[in-house]
């Protein structure tokens, strides 16, 4: 905990310089090489220290499967999973699979993860899992994100296994949180080495920055990771990652530091999950519009028309990268209202939009 304590004061330092200078984008631009500078340092030395350690494979027995289903919950320990969630009744192939990875020193059954895995139950249609890798995400943050590498890749054999059984690769989708989301892009990595396809999706809740920013795509989440991969960033230059990773990216606000009624970074942080969550009981109700930044976005000149829906609805065909604005509070969703500058808000922010692009 004290090297992510360490890492996470100097990039506070680097996002203070940003604000005291001005308020250009070669300041921006400078805050975010500080920020890839220190991940890059966080990386070398995890290297240093993790590369020749012994094995995991007595920690990694601890990971377990949570299956949801209405009112019960099951719990396997990840080498019984396969054959547990293959007895008859538990698993349906016939459904499309959502899977929800926690972050960091978090567990599957906080109310981050629970709340996302309940609202996808409620809807009867799904089977609902969740990754539990506490014991392996509650270590230093260096060696949980060495340890991301490996609870991605021994989850990516459970749904090769799954496949074999009978289940869809295009029907699994990974939702991971923070640094969950790496882990859901180690699972897409190895699943196609596994089975020489990808995964159907991957949704990154806001994805951990620290040691991530600017790497290498084969180190992190990545578009080639899934044949749909979006990203919504909620906390950039603090706790989430910066620059886009997928093929949508969805920047709420401006994609933070700060987000509107969040004083702590873990609130701007975790406001990623909680739009996400919400765009699954009322679809459509956010939207971002196609722009080259956030200065851009705030001077209404994106791009006319270049619309999309972010989160449950969200067509896999979505390309680029996208701004919008939410409410303080939830619900946050604005309508084609978010699209747009606050400063020409139209009277009505919630009920006057037009979803005929869809």
């Amino acid at each position: 905990m004290h090297q992510l304590n360490a890492i996470l004061f100097l990039i506070a330092l680097s996002n203070v310089t940003y604000k005291v200078s001005a308020q250009s984008e070669p300041d921006i631009s400078f805050a975010e090489s500080v920020y890839a500078k220190l991940s890059s340092a966080c990386r070398a030395i995890m290297n240093l220290q993790f590369d020749s350690m012994n094995s995991q494979n007595d920690i990694l027995k601890t990971m377990r499967i949570l299956y949801l289903n209405g009112e019960t919950m099951s719990s396997f320990l990840i080498n019984d999973a396969y054959k547990s969630l293959t007895k008859a009744k538990i698993f349906d192939i016939t459904k499309k699979t959502k899977i929800i990875l926690h972050g960091y020193r978090d567990r599957s059954q906080s109310s981050v993860s629970l709340d996302l895995a309940k609202i996808y139950n409620n809807l009867n249609k799904f089977n609902v899992l969740l990754v539990d890798a506490e014991e392996m995400m509650s270590k230093s943050y260096m060696l949980s994100v060495h340890n991301a590498r490996l609870v991605g890749k021994r989850l990516a054999n459970l749904l090769a296994n799954l496949e074999d059984y009978g289940a869809n690769a295009i029907d699994f989708h990974l939702l991971g949180i923070s640094l969950g989301a790496h882990i859901a892009g180690w699972a897409g990595k190895y699943f196609q080495r596994y089975k020489m396809r990808k995964l159907g999706r991957i949704t990154g809740l806001d994805p951990a920055g620290p040691c991530f920013s600017y790497a290498y795509q084969d180190q992190r989440l990545d578009k080639l990771d899934a044949v749909y991969v979006d990203v919504i960033h909620t906390n950039k230059l603090v706790q989430g990652i910066t620059e886009p990773l997928g093929h949508a990216d969805f920047y709420i606000n401006g994609g933070g530091p700060q987000q509107p009624g969040c004083f702590m970074p873990s609130c701007s942080h975790l406001r990623a999950t909680q739009i996400y969550a919400e765009s699954i009981k009322a679809p459509k109700s956010l939207i971002g519009v196609r722009c080259k930044s956030w200065n851009h976005f705030e001077s209404n000149a994106c791009e006319d028309g270049k619309n999309a829906v972010l989160g449950y609805e969200s067509p896999s065909s979505t390309r680029g990268v996208y701004y919008l604005r939410t409410t303080a509070q939830a619900p946050y969703g604005l309508g084609m209202n978010g699209t747009k500058s606050i400063s020409k808000r139209p009277t009505d922010p919630l009920l006057d939009f037009n979803l005929d692009f869809l």
